[in-house]
């Protein structure tokens, strides 16, 4: 009783508040427990890339996915934010160094287990317990309200995203690639994300308004993480489609799980990203050294090794093409492949607008 009253009136003091949703609230199935949340308060909410759709993204309260750089955090309204209320947020998923750097903000900490201190991350009152009730007990707490919504990260990211709809350029850009994708897909199919430089594509640009729709692997980020997801993804939703996204470089990590997915007839497609780099790996050594190493390779003939597994492929010859790709793999019954060419010349950072990349995974 003592927390949630403390915590309410924290809130309630609070001028510019700010949520910040992670991985946590999609494991605890709060999401719904959440937007309730933001609605009641009328607190903006902001999502880690494992937290992706939490919040739709056309809520007038969504932030939108921050991580992958300072200045995320500055047009999410961070910068500004007097309290930071995290719920089901895991330092893994984004270090609070880069949304808290000088220790002033003051911490609400709602999670199914203590907070792991921090030298920029010291709640100042933690509500530990099922985070579906939490927030809802919470939300009367506080009662509704009226805060201001920095709404310029989402509003930047969604008009890159629709502008990329009439980009004709092969090989194909990752906007481009990403927005055929998200055509394919119903709100409820699941789309996996491998570990590479799409990774951060997909976290900062795909649109997704409902949780466990797009799995991302941070923290350690594992290449090769895609396919077995995948598999695993189709094992419990029979009923949903399922495409993963992957590198050809962590595509090659992992390709022998294809066998695995032919004998269990996982019907899943799996999209692999060809550009023959670690991208990356490549794109962290340009900025940081001026030049790269080590990230070229050869890449086998995708489609043939697809059809090795026994598995239909396509390879796609121009971004008019890729959407009856996705469409004819969606529909084969069986795991399926579409090799894209694949070009990294835009900067996922958007550097410009939102300064330099803090990304670490």
């Amino acid at each position: 009783e003592e927390a949630f009253t403390r915590a309410a009136e924290l809130i309630a003091g609070a001028q510019r508040p700010v949520l910040l949703a992670g991985n946590g609230v999609v494991r605890g199935r709060a999401a719904d427990a959440l937007r309730a949340f933001a609605r009641l308060s009328g607190i903006p909410v902001a999502e880690t890339f494992m937290g992706k759709g939490l919040m739709p993204p056309d809520d007038p309260l969504a932030l939108g996915p921050v991580g992958i750089q300072a200045g995320d955090y500055r047009m999410a309204g961070f910068e500004e934010a007097d309290v930071v209320i995290t719920v089901g947020y895991d330092l893994v998923e984004h270090a609070p160094s880069y949304w808290n750097p000088n220790r002033q903000k003051r911490i609400v900490c709602l999670d199914t287990v203590p907070a792991e201190i921090d030298e920029h991350f010291v709640p100042e009152v933690e509500l530990v317990g099922d985070l579906r009730l939490s927030l809802l007990r919470l939300a009367r707490e506080c009662g509704q309200g009226r805060r201001p919504v920095a709404s310029g990260l989402r509003d930047a990211v969604l008009a890159w995203f629709e502008q990329a709809r009439t980009d004709d350029h092969y090989p194909m850009r990752p906007p481009r690639v990403l927005y055929e994708i998200r055509r394919v897909l119903e709100p409820g199919d699941i789309l996996v994300s491998d570990v590479g430089l799409h990774k951060l594509w997909i976290g900062r640009i795909f649109p997704t308004g409902e949780p466990n729709t797009v799995l991302i692997a941070n923290g350690l980020a594992g290449m090769g993480f895609a396919i077995p997801a995948a598999i695993a993804a189709k094992l419990v939703h029979p009923e949903r489609q399922v495409l993963a996204v992957a590198g050809d470089g962590g595509f090659l990590m992992n390709c022998q799980e294809l066998e695995t997915a032919v004998r269990l007839r996982t019907a899943f497609v799996v999209v692999v990203w060809e550009d023959g780099h670690f991208g990356s790996i490549e794109w962290k050594q340009r900025r940081r050294f001026g030049r790269s190493f080590g990230t070229a390779f050869g890449n086998p003939d995708l489609v043939g090794l697809a059809a090795a597994f026994g598995m239909p492929a396509w390879r796609c010859g121009s971004a008019d093409q890729l959407p009856e790709l996705l469409q004819r793999a969606l529909r084969a019954g069986v795991p399926s492949l579409v090799s894209v060419p694949i070009d990294y010349s835009q900067d996922v950072a958007i550097v410009e607008q939102l300064g330099e990349e803090i990304v670490r995974a």
